[in-house]
């Protein structure tokens, strides 16, 4: 648990704005630019006299062509000084309101992403639970009847120095949500607070299986699959503890046939993930788990940032931008081109998405790659099609540029040189968690002594240097450790022949998002910690 539990933030009165939010949501379908541009005056004005606002003259900004000629397009490091300033304590910076929470993302232990987050992020979360609510009962009417079995992360790691907490937003976001809603959790939000993967998953199970579980909600199959594998393997465990708790719940698992999700859950209807390209592989896995076919729908586009979208509609898996943030586009592969609103886009094509919150974020470029899938009137419906340069197999978002510095540290200090090096996602079986794969080509050969502590020392850099990352391997026990292949000599280059044979201009990179990436080489030997 965390030394020091945080205060809740909770505005009972905040979900009073709905209706409105309600008329913004009917009203972007029909005319998307009328209410973007709302949107975008509304906060700009909000924060005009902010260090950040009277910089890039916010006053003087009366419209979507104004903001575009005024503000530049950033990135977090753009902001990185401001950000500086709020962590320690410092006010009107970004915005008028008060940040009162960081939320933790993915970067490097000394250099993690903190986002700002004031009490706007707390009402649009109301707002957009009761929207998206009022879309799953319409769709999926059992689901009220029970409890959810949700997955989330620690919503306090620490305090910067001018006192803010930072932490998990999916923890934080639920921690402050009003009791009418956490008390449908099947399990109480104070034990995902605890960092221990192996305590946390225990009292999440023993609470759980106490429960009528109609939903499951988690960022990743990989973890229901995990979750499931616990309660299997531990089944006589638990129930022995159920039994000094809640006799009779423990004897009615007792009589339970396969101990299988469904067999204990039997109103269990509905799976909510993040249907990310890489977790794909797992949805198979995950309904064998579960021991019955049912519906797994994907939880729309979600960051530390802010909720992008949310997937409204039954049978599909895309979703609608939200009436609180303002949008903007650039065509994916095109470089200086003026980016275009949600009214221009054009089905079928990829974007990289930029956004302005309410939280201080002015023309961000989030780095995602979405594709518009189709429309709803004149609204464009979004699916999250690809993060550039990041390896992303269990929700850690490793960028290309942290990786590459944790392997030259590694190299380095081990004394060994390598032709060319690629990480990549390595899953033998869907069963199991997966793992990094790092493929080297080295330039003189390598005794196993010389692969197993090389491994070793990679797997510990990785931890201590990529904050995500060793989250997802010990907080979030969502990955293995990563594995050593030794790629035969001269692989890499025949890889690049035959690129470029088939017009292809890429000769390697130190990330591939492909789980059969190995495929194109010999592997004289793989090495496992």
């Amino acid at each position: 648990m965390a030394k020091k539990e945080i205060k809740k933030k909770f505005d009972p009165n905040y979900v009073y704005g709905y209706i409105g939010y309600l008329s913004d949501y009917k009203a972007q379908q029909k005319n998307p630019r009328k209410i973007q541009e709302k949107i975008l005056l509304k906060i700009i004005n909000k924060n005009k006299n902010t260090e950040y606002g009277k910089k890039y003259s916010f006053k003087s900004i009366k419209s979507i062509n104004d903001f575009q000629k005024k503000v530049p397009i950033i990135t977090y490091e753009d902001i990185s000084e401001e950000i500086e300033k709020i962590k320690n304590g410092q006010k009107n910076v970004l915005t008028k309101k008060k940040v009162i929470y960081f939320a933790l993302t993915s970067g490097t232990s000394s250099s993690a992403k903190l986002i700002p987050v004031t009490k706007n992020r707390f009402n649009y979360s109301l707002k957009e639970y009761v929207l998206w609510g009022s879309f799953l009962l319409k769709n999926y009417p059992k689901v009220i009847k029970g409890d959810t079995l949700f997955f989330s992360g620690p919503y306090f790691n620490g305090y910067t120095k001018g006192g803010i907490p930072y932490g998990s937003i999916t923890g934080y976001l639920s921690y402050n949500t009003p009791k009418f809603i956490t008390k449908k959790l099947s399990c109480p939000l104070k034990y995902y607070n605890i960092l221990d993967y192996d305590t946390k998953i225990h009292e999440i199970a023993i609470h759980s299986l106490q429960k009528d579980v109609t939903q499951i909600g988690m960022s990743t199959p990989i973890e229901a699959i995990l979750f499931f594998d616990y309660i299997q393997k531990n089944k006589t465990k638990l129930i022995n503890e159920l039994k000094k708790i809640n006799p009779k719940r423990a004897k009615q698992l007792l009589s339970l046939k396969n101990f299988k999700p469904i067999e204990i859950w039997p109103n269990l209807c509905l799976v909510q993930c993040f249907k990310y390209p890489f977790n794909y592989f797992y949805l198979d896995t995950l309904i064998q788990k579960i021991g019955k076919e049912i519906s797994i729908r994907d939880a729309g586009i979600n960051a530390s940032e802010g909720r992008i979208t949310l997937c409204l509609e039954k049978d599909n898996d895309y979703g609608t931008p939200l009436p609180h943030i303002f949008y903007e586009f650039q065509e994916y592969g095109k470089k200086n081109v003026k980016p275009i609103t949600l009214d221009k886009l054009e089905k079928n094509k990829k974007y990289v998405l930029i956004i302005t919150t309410s939280d201080g974020l002015y023309r961000y470029n989030m780095e995602d790659i979405i594709i518009v899938k189709d429309f709803k009137n004149k609204l464009p419906l979004l699916q999250f099609y690809d993060r550039d340069k990041y390896l992303n197999i269990a929700g850690e978002l490793s960028s290309e540029v942290s990786l590459v510095a944790v392997m030259k540290k590694v190299l380095n200090e081990q004394k060994i040189s390598v032709t060319h090096f690629t990480f990549a996602p390595y899953v033998q079986d869907f069963k199991e968690k997966p793992r990094y794969e790092i493929l080297i080509e080295p330039k003189t050969k390598l005794t196993d002594n010389q692969a197993k502590q090389f491994l070793k020392k990679l797997e510990e850099t990785l931890e201590e240097d990529i904050n995500n990352y060793r989250e997802m391997r010990h907080e979030f026990g969502r990955l293995d450790p990563p594995v050593l292949s030794i790629v035969k000599k001269g692989e890499y280059d025949k890889l690049y022949k035959q690129k470029i044979s088939s017009s292809s201009q890429v000769k390697y990179i130190p990330i591939s998002k492909d789980v059969n990436f190995r495929k194109n080489f010999v592997i004289e030997k793989t090495y496992f910690l």
